[in-house]
């Protein structure tokens, strides 16, 4: 995953903003949607700026681009580090991981690391025949047995535990100057997939994983358990092939759309903790909508579920966990939608996220383009709560307030998780 740096005239090429992403695979999150379209309509005029302190203003003058800095391997936004988070995919029936990096979307339900390919996220790349006037740095993300990456024409790299990230998890960073040729390929990449492709006129950079020994350590394409799934939405019937279902005991609540897998079964593949997921479902109870899942162990399904990631006990609710939002505060200058750009997008975002949640988005999007230089939230990893129920983890986002995601968590009920028989 690349990082766009702009580097400044004192300190060269180990500085700059974030501005995009590449090596993107299809991303599932209604949550994202939100972020697209201000991204859509603001046409690439986005900005990043103000520190992580929800207290600071939005409708002044631009803020000053924060400055992106390498410092040991480290990624430093404005000298604090550059939020980056990894969580589980909630795609029904898959093992997977979302990634994210602030200002900039990601990648969603590429594999964790496995035997074959010990890098999370996945494969995907971006043809180009020279890098940019801003520079680039590109970022990869490795599991424990990887001690450094060797990139083909341009030398070797330490993966490095980074503190904002799982501890199964290290980061591999390099910086690759305005003008350098090439396309950067991720680990089990054969140099010939760049064959035919138009802007493909600089070596084929390929990155290769190496041990604490300095050996090769095999990369094969990754391959992802995704197992057979159904969708519903509204007041259409749950299926009933589903192996896993929940209700809500609170009045008012609707189903905006859900996901559920048609089948459980353990990954052999994956190398760290992981979970498969059953079940995914927005709820929306008119004044806020709900992201729910039901979370499995993906290598033991029936097995005590593995830790959720940045998870805390909240004070006062036994039992229940909170995983605090990570978000960074963006500058846009947007211009206003038309009322036919806006159509468009509710008609499609009711697709994927239900009425009510669209709504909601496309509101979103009017309040942001309200005024120029306005304040957007990037969130990287959205307000959530769990707990805790038999041998899976039931998960609530979005809401209005945690007491409110607490009561919301509180009043769903499992009432079905059909497990394979064992042996």
């Amino acid at each position: 995953m690349a990082l766009i740096a702009e580097p400044r005239p004192a300190d060269g090429p180990d500085a700059g903003v974030i501005e995009e992403a590449r090596r993107r695979q299809n991303r599932q999150r209604a949550a994202g949607v939100a972020f697209a379209v201000l991204a859509a309509i603001a046409a690439g005029a986005l900005w990043i700026g103000g520190g992580g302190s929800r207290t600071s203003g939005g409708g002044g003058a631009l803020a000053r681009p924060l400055q992106l800095t390498l410092a040991h391997g480290r990624v430093l936004l404005g000298g604090q580090p550059a939020p980056v988070s990894i969580e589980p995919s909630l795609q029904a029936g898959n093992v997977g991981v979302c990634i994210s990096i602030t200002g900039q979307g990601g990648s969603c339900n590429g594999p964790p690391p496995s035997p074959t390919d010990p890098t999370y996220g996945g494969g995907g790349f971006a043809v180009e025949e020279k890098v940019g006037p801003r520079g680039e740095i590109d970022a990869l993300f490795t599991g424990p047995s990887v001690a450094a990456v060797r990139v083909a024409h341009l030398g070797t790299f330490p993966a490095r535990r980074v503190s904002w990230l799982p501890a199964s998890v290290k980061q591999v960073v390099f910086y690759r100057p305005p003008g350098a040729r090439g396309s950067v390929l991720p680990p089990g990449t054969s140099a010939g997939v760049l064959r035919g492709f138009e802007h493909a006129r600089g070596p084929a950079l390929t990155e290769t994983l190496l041990d604490a020994s300095g050996h090769t350590i095999p990369a094969r394409e990754p391959s992802t358990l995704t197992l057979s799934n159904s969708y519903w939405q509204g007041a259409r019937a749950e299926p009933a092939r589903g192996r896993c279902a929940m209700s809500s005991s609170l009045p008012g609540v609707k189903t905006e759309w859900g996901q559920v897998t048609q089948q459980i079964a353990a990954d052999r593949n994956v190398t760290v903790p992981a979970w498969l997921t059953c079940l995914h479902v927005w709820y929306s109870d008119g004044a806020a909508s709900f992201e729910t899942a039901i979370l499995l162990n993906a290598s033991s399904p029936g097995s005590t579920p593995a830790p959720l990631w940045g998870a805390i006990p909240v004070p006062g609710h036994p039992g229940i966990v909170e995983i605090p939002p990570v978000e960074r505060e963006l500058h846009f200058r947007i211009p206003k939608p038309s009322s036919a750009q806006l159509a468009r997008e509710l008609a499609r975002d009711t697709k994927i996220a239900g009425r009510a949640r669209a709504q909601e988005l496309i509101r979103q999007v009017e309040r942001a383009a309200s005024k120029a230089g306005e304040t957007y939230w990037d969130v990287l990893v959205p307000p959530t709560v769990a707990r805790r129920v038999g041998p899976a983890w039931l998960l609530v986002r979005f809401g209005n307030s945690l007491a409110q995601r607490i009561a919301f968590l509180n009043a769903l009920h499992v009432t079905r998780i059909e497990l394979p028989p064992k042996g």
